[in-house]
């Protein structure tokens, strides 16, 4: 029972330093947000950062950093997200292309293995045919028709001459 609060004083020690570090926000050159432990380099106009330790955002009081006299501070784009709106549009269409690209490569196999499983019966058919398996048609009236010889022969002509236009 005594633990108890000693071991809760001992967990808020230990968690307090982790969230105690002084915490940086600003936009960089590309008008990205940078969020640091560390104060932003020199170059970095006091405009741009938005917090800092012992400021809040939006407010004025000035901070203890110290930019060289001859160093111009880097422009901020128009809108603070023109810059990311551009590259966003180039993500989008690089992967459009890329989902397209992958899409086609897709539909080709599935062309390519529907034609190897078509080729795969003609060529069971064929062999049917040549070992003399009954084979049988139906007629418009729904009764079998069997093939004779004659008719296995120009069957057999057939399905080789499909065979060969769509197989090799």
């Amino acid at each position: 029972m005594k633990r108890t609060p000693a071991l809760c004083l001992l967990a808020t020690c230990l968690l307090l330093p982790a969230t105690a570090f002084p915490q940086w926000q600003w936009r960089d050159g590309n008008g990205r947000m940078v969020y640091s432990d560390v104060p932003p380099p020199p170059g970095v106009p006091d405009g741009s950062i938005l917090k800092a330790p012992g400021r809040f955002a939006g407010s004025l009081q000035a901070l203890d950093v110290s930019a060289p006299a001859a160093a111009a501070p880097a422009p901020l784009p128009a809108k603070p997200g023109a810059a990311l709106a551009g590259e966003e549009e180039a993500f989008q269409k690089r992967r459009a292309a890329h989902l397209k690209q992958e899409t086609e490569l897709a539909r080709k196999e599935a062309q390519e293995a529907e034609r190897e499983t078509r080729c795969s019966q003609l060529r069971n058919y064929a062999n049917g045919l040549q070992q003399g398996i009954r084979i049988a048609t139906v007629a418009p009236d729904g009764s079998l028709n069997r093939l004779d010889g004659n008719q296995r022969q120009a069957e057999l002509e057939r399905t080789n001459a499909n065979i060969e236009r769509n197989c090799i």
